[in-house]
């Protein structure tokens, strides 16, 4: 046909010329060629492990972000702005978290705030009033005891991967390349281990006079697979660690701030203060230990008043 019409037939087609000259549809020649494609095997493949990375893997939020979402909800109520969670998500792009608006709500949830209506029923963002009253005692707390000159020291657990890396790297890569199809590109680079490695848990204490107090911290390997690394701590432990290495490099009537992790809140059965359900003896033996002294003809009413009184000097 060529021949006879002496120039190319629809040269500008040539899926329209591969239809005529085979016999096939154009959609199941389009099929096959893509199916035989190795780049858009590659392309798909990647794109397909991507979809399936975003889609199961949970985002998380970890403590000095919360403090950032936290402080940005204040500035934008500083600036009289109505707090939605798309405005919110917008705001912490612009400090380097980008995160999906479902972790954004959950995290505002964790941190203790709520949706509530003003007098024109319009919702808005607002900090429970228990959460505000515990920050508050809290500050007063610490005011009192820096004018008291008091030795403030803060406690906190974290983890690291043992192949904890950076995830870029600047490489000598010819600007013609593309890394995603040349997997053996021969720019030099540094030896990355593969997987993530053993997980360590730290555990470590501080001040603003001496930085990491020398001497306190600690450093074991997980065992499990628990996501959360406070699973990897328990009382005992750490009761064995904040007895035995903590207490004696600190002096006296230093001020100990940690979190509220069931760990840390465990009380040893020996601190306990008596209560009404406590026997006139477990209160007299409390006493004696607090060096309080008393009558032993005092009837358990007035050793429980001993006991406030003592409770409010030590401020427990």
């Amino acid at each position: 046909m060529e021949k006879g019409m002496k120039r190319p037939w629809v040269l500008q087609n040539p899926m329209r010329r591969l239809v005529k000259a085979t016999g096939i549809k154009q959609s199941t020649l389009r099929q096959y060629i893509n199916g035989n494609d190795p780049v858009q095997d590659v392309v798909k493949s990647i794109h397909k492990a991507y979809v399936q990375k975003t889609v199961s893997k949970t985002q998380k939020v970890d403590d000095f972000d919360k403090g950032v979402v936290r402080r940005t909800i204040y500035d934008l109520h500083k600036k009289s702005q109505s707090v939605t969670m798309p405005k919110l998500q917008e705001a912490l792009k612009k400090k380097d978290i980008d995160i999906s608006i479902s972790t954004v709500s959950r995290t505002v949830h964790l941190l203790g705030f709520r949706f509530y209506k003003n007098a024109s029923s319009r919702r808005f963002v607002s900090e429970r009033e228990d959460i505000v009253l515990m920050r508050m005692t809290y500050l007063r707390k610490i005011h009192k005891f820096r004018q008291q000159g008091r030795h403030i020291v803060y406690l906190d657990e974290t983890w690291l991967n043992t192949n904890h890396v950076v995830k870029g790297d600047w490489l000598d890569v010819p600007s013609t390349s593309m890394s995603v199809f040349e997997p053996h590109c021969k720019g030099t680079h540094r030896k990355v281990p593969s997987g993530k490695g053993t997980r360590l848990i730290i555990l470590d204490v501080g001040s603003s006079q001496q930085g990491l107090i020398p001497g306190c911290g600690l450093i074991f390997e997980s065992k499990t697979n628990s996501s959360d690394y406070h699973d990897e701590m328990n009382k005992e432990h750490f009761t064995e660690w904040f007895r035995d290495t903590l207490i004696p490099k600190l002096p006296p009537q230093s001020v100990i701030v940690m979190d509220n992790a069931p760990y840390h809140s465990h009380l040893d059965p020996d601190s306990r203060v008596p209560n009404t359900n406590s026997n006139k003896s477990e209160i007299s033996a409390w006493l004696e230990k607090s060096n309080v002294h008393y009558d032993k003809k005092m009837k358990k009413t007035e050793l429980l008043d001993l006991v406030k009184q003592k409770s409010l000097n030590l401020g427990i």
